[in-house]
């Protein structure tokens, strides 16, 4: 599918280009289990996830030549999972996405999955030469995840996205995401579709998002991906159910 085939409008002037895939069989959900054994209490996810949806930042030309969201939307949909795959070219677009994220989240429970360039400062668009910084996700992520009653997990397919991190605080008990999941080095396309579809993979199969890293990282034998997850952050005296 071009780049120029499908748009949905989201607030006049804006425009997000934005593709529906159907499943191609009834849609499994994607059911992350409770979190592994570590020496403090837990507080589970509170729902299912039905679908996955993309957040993509990058050029035309890289989406063509690499069709990283593309091939893990063709992918999920083999899995009956559904997914949104929204398509962003300028900084505004971003925002506007993740507006529609949060009204969307009021009816559905999903991954948040980004693909973009990146660095320790924050995710870029090469179209634009703009910079979004980690501390400007962190108000919409924030109302993404009250919405989803503090359930928001993040896959950010970018280049150092583990930094995302850095906008979790202590201090703030409105947390951005219940987890995240982000490169430690600077993948190549290739990494980066394995690592994705392995990360699905491993969520479908009921497994728990530490674990599931864990199985990447052994997998490419080297630490490629990092996880964090709240009740890591946060300790046993926050998590009680």
């Amino acid at each position: 599918m071009s780049c120029d085939t499908w748009f949905l409008r989201l607030s006049w002037p804006t425009f997000v280009w934005f593709v529906w895939h159907p499943s191609k069989r009834s849609a499994n959900r994607i059911r992350p289990a409770s979190p592994p054994n570590q020496p403090m209490s837990f507080r589970a996810l509170k729902r299912d996830f039905d679908e996955v949806v993309i957040i993509d930042l990058l050029p035309c030309n890289e989406r063509q030549a690499w069709h990283l969201s593309e091939d893990l939307r063709d992918w999920l949909a083999e899995q009956g999972v559904e997914q949104f795959h929204l398509s962003c070219y300028s900084k505004r677009h971003v925002f506007e996405a993740l507006k529609w994220a949060c009204d969307r989240a009021s009816t559905t429970s999903f991954i948040l999955h980004f693909t973009a360039h990146g660095n320790e400062s924050g995710i870029g668009l090469k179209a634009t030469k703009e910079l979004i910084t980690w501390a400007e996700l962190t108000e919409p992520l924030k109302q993404l995840n009250a919405r989803m009653n503090g359930d928001l997990v993040i896959n950010m397919t970018a280049c150092q996205g583990f930094k995302a991190v850095d906008i979790q605080s202590l201090d703030d008990e409105n947390d951005p995401f219940y987890g995240l999941v982000g490169p430690t080095c600077s993948p190549d396309p290739e990494l980066a579709r394995r690592c994705a579809k392995q990360f699905y993979k491993g969520i479908l199969d009921d497994g728990d998002i530490p674990k599931v890293v864990q199985a990447i990282n052994d997998s490419e034998g080297s630490m490629v991906i990092w996880c964090r997850t709240h009740q890591y952050l946060r300790g046993s005296d926050k998590l009680s159910m």
